[in-house]
């Protein structure tokens, strides 16, 4: 009887070793996988530098409250709404949200991202949303007074300037191809480019126009150069934006992806997205510096 019990209790054993190791193999539930996690925390940390409008930027609510809105941020709720958690936004500077996600730190970054060959080596692209070439385009913000200077791109590279770009940005390498890369200032944040440019501590900013016109009201002697001529990124290469999320080795980011690209998806086409984006750059008009 003692053996029977012994071998029966062998049995139940391996058979809960079985069902622990099937339960975190090739189904995407397991433990590590990021979208258990996120429904276990009741949250979806969502890592974004607020000082791009219309994307996301901060704006005093009627309670008097600063608060990060935007149609990036939009999306994000979005998201936190199909898996039925609550939103949680971390701020920092752009190259911070980028050290966060490579970090683990939030479950998703969303900042105006597009995909690059150096980003795909340390971190997961979601699918396109937002083509910005609709709205905009890779360009270079001047002060007003030195515009006359530049009838095409080749005599703004001749000129070599002090540029101004964000730094860890796409905008970053473009201006790698303006001017010496000795001659290039990176700051945290497009805000504090632009006053740097205002102040004449810079001679252009490399900018994503979108995000950038509706600055153009706060500082009435700066002014963009104009598309034909100047466009930096023609192909629209860098016209997708993307939501990044820490490499994963196995099918630890699949699940959460996929909601992620449902999401998106159906405000690609159900025309969510234009709805944000309207109702964002209404609210720019409010939109205050951190």
């Amino acid at each position: 009887m003692l053996k029977k019990k012994i071998f029966v209790s062998l049995i139940a054993a391996m058979m809960l070793v079985s069902a622990c190791s099937s339960s975190n193999t090739g189904t995407g539930k397991s433990g590590n996988d990021k979208l258990t996690k996120i429904k276990a925390a009741g949250k979806l940390v969502v890592g974004t530098s607020p000082d791009y409008p219309p994307a996301e930027f901060y704006i005093i609510d009627e309670s008097g409250n600063k608060k990060i809105v935007g149609y990036e941020m939009a999306l994000a709720q979005a998201i936190a709404d199909e898996i039925g958690v609550t939103l949680e936004i971390k701020a920092t500077d752009f190259q911070g949200v980028q050290a966060n996600i490579q970090a683990n730190q939030v479950d998703i970054g969303i900042a105006g991202f597009s995909r690059t060959e150096e980003r795909a080596k340390v971190m997961d692209f979601s699918i396109g949303y937002n083509q910005e070439s609709k709205h905009g385009w890779q360009g270079i913000m001047i002060r007003k007074e030195d515009a006359k200077k530049y009838a095409t791109l080749d005599d703004f590279k001749n000129s070599k300037l002090i540029l101004g770009a964000q730094a860890g940005s796409i905008q970053y390498e473009m201006a790698q191809k303006l001017t010496d890369v000795s001659k290039i200032k990176q700051m945290g944040t497009l805000d504090a480019l632009v006053m740097a440019l205002n102040a004449k501590d810079l001679d252009a900013v490399i900018i994503s126009t979108d995000n950038a016109t509706s600055m153009l009201s706060t500082f009435p002697e700066l002014m963009i150069l104009p598309q034909e001529g100047f466009n930096l990124d023609p192909e629209s290469f860098y016209g997708v934006n993307v939501a990044l999320l820490t490499k994963a080795s196995g099918d630890e980011n699949k699940a959460f992806l996929e909601v992620v690209n449902k999401v998106i998806e159906k405000a690609n086409s159900d025309g969510s997205f234009e709805k944000w984006r309207a109702e964002a750059v209404e609210q720019a008009k409010q939109a205050v510096v951190e």
